[in-house]
C-alpha cells in the first residue's frame, strides 16, 4: 500500500486484497516471486501472475462514494534495470474493476532477453470514472491513484551477470596468438555508460573441452580465475581513463562505469581514483591479485 499523502481519500488495506506475485521461469511450477530469481539468463522465459479483489462496500466507505459510482482501474507497469525507478519500461497491462467484476487477473509474460539486474513489477488501483458531485474529500477525477504496491526482482544477485557461450575464438580473432586462449573478454572501453549487461560478452574456446566442461561444473578455482580477468581488464581500463574521476563518482547506476567503480570500492574500500592509480602504476602484481581475491566465491 502506497504511504504517500493523498489529498483525497485513499482505499484501505482491507478494500483491497492482492495476491502475492507468482512466477514461473521457463514454464517450470508456479512458486512467489521473492527478492531474488535463481537460474535467470537472457534466454529465459518468464511468466507472472496475480490476482486483485476490491470489497465494494468497504471501497464505498473509504472513498465517501456511493457504491453504484464505483469504477476502477488495475493496472501494471513492469520494466527493469537498476535505480529508484526502472531504467526501461517493457510494458503496461490495464484491467477495470466495476460492478459485478471485482476481482481481475494478471497473467504477463516477459522476454528474458529485455531484463537486466531487476524485475521491477508496480501495481497501481486509480479511479476509472469521475464524479460530479464528490464528498469534500472523496476521490472525484479519472486517474486519482487510490492503492499501490511495486515489488522488485533481482535477476543477478550481488554482482550482475553478463553473457557467456562456447564459440570459435579462431574465427573471432583470425589467426592471432590470443586465439588459442582457453576464454575471450569481447568488450569496449569507448562507451563507460553502456548498460554492463548488454556491454560485454565472455566467449569460451570450443576446443578447450576440458575447460568448457570445468566451467560447466562450476568449478570455483576455474570461476575466480575467469571472474579476476573479468574484474582485472575492466577496472585497469576505468582506472585509467582520463575522466576516471567523474566515472567514478558521478555513474549512471546499472552501467560499466558504475560496476567497474563498485570492484574498484570494494577492492580497496575508502580510498580514491588517485590511490588506486598509484596502486596499478607501481604495484601492477598486488592490482591484479586484488582482483583473483575478490572474485573467490567464498567471499
Amino acid at each position: 500500500m502506497s504511504r504517500i499523502a493523498f489529498p483525497f481519500l485513499t482505499l484501505s488495506e482491507s478494500a483491497v486484497t492482492a495476491t502475492s506475485w507468482s512466477i514461473s521461469l521457463n514454464e517450470s511450477e508456479w512458486a512467489p516471486a521473492g527478492d531474488y530469481l535463481q537460474d535467470w539468463d537472457p534466454a529465459s522465459s518468464i511468466r507472472l501472475r496475480r490476482q486483485i479483489f476490491i470489497d465494494p462496500s468497504i471501497a464505498a466507505a473509504d472513498l465517501q462514494l456511493d457504491k453504484n459510482d464505483l469504477k476502477f482501474f488495475a493496472s501494471v507497469r513492469f520494466g527493469t534495470g537498476q535505480g529508484r525507478l526502472p531504467r526501461l519500461v517493457l510494458g503496461r497491462e490495464s484491467r477495470v474493476l466495476e460492478a459485478e467484476s471485482w476481482m481481475v487477473d494478471f497473467d504477463i509474460e516477459v522476454p528474458g532477453e529485455a531484463l537486466s539486474t531487476v524485475l521491477d513489477l508496480s501495481t497501481r488501483i486509480t479511479l476509472a470514472t469521475s464524479i460530479s458531485v464528490p464528498a469534500p474529500l472523496a476521490p472525484s477525477r479519472i486517474g486519482d491513484q487510490l492503492w499501490s504496491d511495486r515489488v522488485r526482482v533481482r535477476l543477478e544477485g550481488e554482482e550482475p551477470r553478463f553473457p557467456i557461450e562456447v564459440g570459435d575464438i579462431q574465427a573471432l580473432l583470425g589467426d592471432a596468438v590470443s586465439a588459442s586462449a582457453p576464454w575471450y573478454l569481447h568488450w569496449s572501453p569507448r562507451d563507460w555508460s553502456r548498460d554492463f549487461h548488454g556491454a560485454m560478452r565472455l566467449y569460451l574456446n570450443s576446443t578447450h573441452i576440458e575447460f568448457i566442461e570445468r566451467i560447466e561444473a562450476q568449478d570455483p578455482m576455474m570461476i575466480q580465475m575467469l571472474m579476476a580477468d573479468v574484474m582485472g581488464q575492466v577496472c585497469e581500463r576505468l582506472i585509467t581513463d582520463p575522466d576516471v574521476n567523474d566515472l567514478f563518482f558521478s555513474a549512471e547506476p546499472g552501467s560499466l562505469a558504475a560496476q567497474a567503480s563498485s570492484w574498484l570500492r570494494k577492492a580497496w574500500p575508502g580510498k580514491d581514483p588517485d590511490f588506486i592509480r598509484s596502486v596499478f602504476d607501481n604495484r601492477p602484481g598486488i592490482f591484479r591479485a586484488s582482483f583473483v581475491a575478490l572474485a573467490d566465491l567464498g567471499d
